[in-house]
């Protein structure tokens, strides 16, 4: 049997169970990466039939169906659901549908680059993402291989991730330390607080940021890591005064105390504050990243799966960093299928060897319940699983009755 038979073979086994994976493992010596299976790009088997979206309480939800009734699932950046939705379902899936998920980085660059006025970044990789991510998807699932080995291969089994609370949800010192201690004995090894300040607020009067630093310090004690994320909140003078009042509190590293693209004050910021000093959560492209190093500076980059453009902007990004030494911190502010996304792309990056994030289910009520077979959490650490596709099974008639209910 020959490689695409076996693949047919293989995806006519899935349909026939009616099963999100065949029964049993099948396995195909000498396969593992993408570039494997470029020979199929001309089977209409794999050719993308239907793009769909789906609107739950705080997620979008991206499906992609193949010819031969395999579907895949991810979700895009919700920040404005509805616009992200309308740019998918009018805009970007007419460069996607029709074409072959083995081209998916030929077409992921055609639509980008034809879109260019829309972006680069924003709601065009905003959007983008959730196509890409749900294409590695159903190639994983008609390939009986999990996404990571499209991605290259795992470098490794488990990541550690850091629970990541807000100002938003937790408004003062003291109910913000009762949440950590909460996290530390749920197993969480790393934290990060975010401030929440935001550019219009940059440099508030009210600037409690030193009180939190300290609360949380002494509630978890001097052996669990503690990150803060300033969320664009500073200019440069207050960024470097306000850095050096945190260095007392041993911090893991600072995430972006100011505007993301003002690369004079982050290259201030890094030479002068001696704490580990991350940006790359507003970088949307290698380039950006690329910009970012050059002219700015970070100790890791901490780009979005879902910002980025998917594994496709993901992958270039990570094969960036790894040439230039430069560690990935993930940022990732959506718990449920992001998540599983995340977990796949940062086991098969090299680079990215220190906590990644996790944003807690708090904010995304109601995607859980559409999710079956999430990875196992265990003594601080997500456990990736060996099943094909990102390895979990998405509840499509419950995502559809959140969508009945959400959509207005």
């Amino acid at each position: 049997m020959n490689r695409l038979e076996f693949i047919k073979a293989i995806s006519s086994a899935t349909l026939a169970t009616g099963l999100p994976f065949p029964i049993g493992a099948v396995t195909c010596k000498g396969i593992s990466t993408l570039d494997d299976y470029r020979g199929m790009a001309r089977d209409d088997d794999f050719v993308i039939k239907d793009i769909d979206t789906f609107m739950l309480k705080k997620a979008l939800f991206v499906s992609v169906e193949l010819n031969n009734g395999s579907k895949g699932w991810a979700e895009a950046m919700p920040n404005d659901k509805r616009s992200s939705r309308t740019l998918i379902e009018k805009t970007l899936k007419n460069y996607f549908e029709g074409t072959n998920i083995f081209d998916v980085g030929k077409t992921w660059d055609h639509c980008i680059k034809s879109e260019y006025d829309l972006g680069p970044g924003g709601l065009l990789t905003y959007s983008i993402s959730g196509i890409d991510c749900a294409i590695y998807d159903v190639m994983g699932k008609v390939v009986q291989k999990p996404v990571y080995e499209l991605l290259g291969g795992k470098i490794r089994d488990s990541v550690e991730i850091y629970a990541s609370f807000t100002r938003d949800v937790y408004p003062t010192p003291q109910q913000a330390a009762e949440k950590a201690r909460q996290l530390v004995g749920e197993g969480y090894k790393t934290l990060k607080f975010r401030m929440r300040w935001g550019l219009e607020n940059q440099d508030p009067p009210n600037d409690n940021t030193v009180a939190f630093a300290g609360a949380l310090r002494e509630a978890i004690g001097p052996n669990i890591n503690l990150a803060m994320d300033a969320n664009m909140g500073h200019t440069r003078e207050r960024a470097i005064a306000l850095g050096k009042e945190l260095e007392a509190f041993d911090l893991a590293w600072w995430e972006e105390p100011t505007a993301p693209y003002d690369y004079e004050a982050i290259k201030a910021i890094v030479e002068q504050v001696d704490i580990p000093i991350v940006f790359g959560e507003h970088a949307y492209t290698v380039e950006q990243i690329q910009h970012l190093l050059t002219y700015g500076g970070s100790w890791a980059v901490n780009p979005d799966l879902l910002k980025c453009g998917g594994f496709t902007g993901g992958k270039q990004i990570g094969d960036y960093i790894a040439k230039k030494g430069v560690k990935l911190v993930a940022h990732n502010s959506r718990p449920s299928l992001s998540t599983v996304c995340m977990l796949h792309w940062v086991c098969a990056t090299k680079m990215a060897s220190l906590p990644q994030e996790f944003a807690l289910r708090e904010k995304a009520p109601g995607a859980f319940d559409c999710l079956k077979g999430f990875p196992e959490f265990k003594d601080g650490r997500l456990y990736i699983s060996d099943r094909p596709g990102l390895g979990v099974e998405v509840d499509e008639e419950q995502v559809r009755a959140y969508d009945k209910k959400y959509t207005k």
